[in-house]
């Protein structure tokens, strides 16, 4: 596989990104401090189905400045908002109100993206995770899609869809095909590199998928059936292939480490040690294949 060193530079040495459930919690300014201090240089914020999370789409203006100047005074900017919330509430329901309740998360999410200025909301692909398949919850979905799209839209936000750890949206393929179906250049991909492992999936082949059409990656490793909490090298996931495959294809785009943190005293060293890590890995990779 042939190597450009001008993208091994740049792919060994972006910036990176930090999942916001890494850290150990608390005010906004000391996440974005623990970020900075482990090496990263954005923040990746959860909206996930959490009643203290989806408390902050009811955020007060002063709230919202008040985040912005912190992000002002760390140089530590949001670039991402992980939209996981729809696991609970989801556009592709056979109910409703859930469907109702879904379409404002996403319409209010939008809005708390523009005030923060965050570029990119990921959504996640699931239909309908709670209840019974439906033949019919897919295109529930799209069509919840489409209305929140074309709000996004408006608003300059970008919405990105993330293959997950369901068979809703399992590959990068499966992501492309909706993206495409929705035909809209505010709606673009954001895949998951750890779940292609989940389903065990060919990782390498899936990724290089993602060129001219990924707005962000999320970097974490997994094995098959058991999405989270896998330290870096050791699930399944080929690192030394993917980080190949994009310096490949040229990806250019953001890179998102996402992790969980069950321990705040540990939290800032997992993270700082986990980059390193992957800066390694991605140095020895297209090292080796140069």
């Amino acid at each position: 596989m042939e190597s450009d060193p001008k993208m091994r530079t740049a792919l060994a040495d972006r910036p990176f990104g930090i999942y916001e459930k890494a850290l150990a919690p608390g005010p906004w300014l000391g996440m974005l401090e623990q970020a900075r201090d482990a090496g990263f240089q954005f923040v990746e914020m959860s909206l996930d189905e959490s009643a203290d999370r989806l408390a902050r789409l009811a955020w007060s203006a002063e709230t919202r400045r008040r985040l912005v100047a912190d992000i002002q005074e760390t140089g530590i900017p949001i670039y991402s908002i992980c939209l996981s919330a729809h696991r609970r509430f989801g556009l592709g329901s056979a109910d409703p109100q859930v469907r109702t309740e879904a379409a404002r998360i996403l319409h209010d999410a939008v809005d708390l993206a523009a005030d923060l200025g965050v570029r990119v909301i990921q959504i996640a692909g699931y239909f309908a995770y709670y209840e019974p398949e439906s033949p019919d919850a897919r295109s529930r979905y799209v069509d919840g899609l489409r209305v929140g799209l074309a709000h996004a839209a408006e608003r300059g936000v970008m919405l990105a869809v993330e293959n997950i750890d369901t068979v809703d949206m399992a590959s990068v393929s499966d992501c492309l095909t909706l993206r495409d179906e929705l035909d809209n250049p505010w709606f673009q991909i954001y895949p998951d590199i750890g779940n292609l492992a989940v389903h065990s999936l060919g990782v390498a082949a899936q990724t290089a998928l993602v060129k001219g059409a990924a707005v962000g990656l999320h970097l974490k490793d997994a094995r098959a059936g058991e999405p989270r909490r896998v330290p870096f090298g050791e699930g399944t996931v080929p690192f030394p292939a993917v980080f190949q495959t994009l310096n490949q294809i040229r990806y250019d785009g953001p890179l998102t480490l996402e992790m969980w943190n069950d321990d705040p005293t540990t939290a800032t060293q997992i993270a700082t040690d986990a980059l390193r890590w992957i800066r390694q890995t991605i140095s020895d990779a297209l090292a080796s294949a140069s």
